[in-house]
């Protein structure tokens, strides 16, 4: 499925397993320089030196992915290995070598990174809204090129919303990406911080900030209703993206509340129909 969509000519440029590629060749590790655009800014001490011992055991299975740039040749795809083989002192490296614009390296490397989970959230919602931002690409077709749903995009963009040191514990891993986005419904900052170093130390979990997050909404009795009902709102169309991988948007006109779902295509509508079928069936 992804392989149709990454774009022309964007398939040819991941190696399979070096079938047959008449076009791999030896480069020296000195004329190879690294993306400073690269998606992924960090890279696991103890995971290279794992990569190296296999590489070191069974050789590199699949060249990295080069471009000319001057006299010198820029990394497309598979950094991690250039940077094992350099680990056990490789003086030149197996590659193919691609022609391509940059649009197509930018998503090329967010592919192969998101698909082999190389990337921090953070990392991987800075990828995805630079392809935003650089080439107009609609979350949907960023979900379709890299096998992901479009509410799962939507998500991972919302992590850009985080103050600074909530974005410093979730690159660190002292927080995840769900205790995250919970963190980001908190309108209160003190409260914020406080349910941040409690995440932090596991002293609570999701349900018990939320569930306390809601009653301090109820217990606020200065918020206008209008104001309470787009918190609400906000609250539940999180909770039906999660649960139906469409977007939700819940308005009220009136006295009356309606409930808009987008589907982009009759199986979108057909899917949804047996979603809503299914959870009535285990209700009765």
């Amino acid at each position: 499925m992804t392989r149709k969509t990454l774009g022309r000519g964007l398939g040819s440029l991941i190696p399979e397993n070096n079938k047959k590629n008449k076009t791999v060749v030896k480069i020296p590790m000195e004329k190879i320089i690294r993306r400073e655009d690269q998606p992924r800014k960090s890279f696991d001490t103890k995971a290279l030196e794992g990569l190296s011992q296999s590489i070191e055991q069974y050789g590199l299975l699949n060249p990295i992915v080069l471009r000319k740039n001057g006299n010198k040749y820029e990394i497309i795809a598979g950094e991690r290995r250039f940077r094992a083989s350099k680990l056990l002192g490789h003086t030149e490296i197996d590659a193919i070598i691609k022609n391509v614009d940059n649009k197509d390296i930018d998503i090329l490397s967010i592919v192969e990174n998101v698909q082999r989970e190389d990337l921090t959230a953070l990392e991987e919602a800075n990828a995805y809204n630079e392809l935003i931002k650089n080439y107009g690409l609609k979350q949907d077709e960023i979900g379709k090129t890299v096998g992901k749903s479009r509410s799962y995009i939507a998500n991972t963009l919302r992590l850009l919303k985080l103050d600074e040191n909530s974005k410093k514990e979730l690159e660190e891993g002292n927080i995840t990406s769900s205790q995250a986005r919970t963190l980001l419904s908190i309108k209160d900052k003190n409260e914020r911080s406080k349910s941040l170093d409690d995440f932090k130390n596991k002293k609570t979990n999701i349900r018990n900030v939320e569930k306390k997050n809601k009653n301090k909404r109820k217990e606020n009795l200065d918020i206008k209703e209008d104001k309470l009902d787009k918190i609400l709102f906000e609250d539940f169309e999180e909770k039906f993206i999660n649960l139906l991988d469409s977007k939700v948007e819940i308005k009220k006109q009136n006295n009356t509340y309606k409930v808009s779902i987008d589907c982009f295509s009759i199986e979108d509508i057909e899917r949804l129909y047996w979603s809503i079928k299914n959870g009535r069936e285990e209700v009765d």
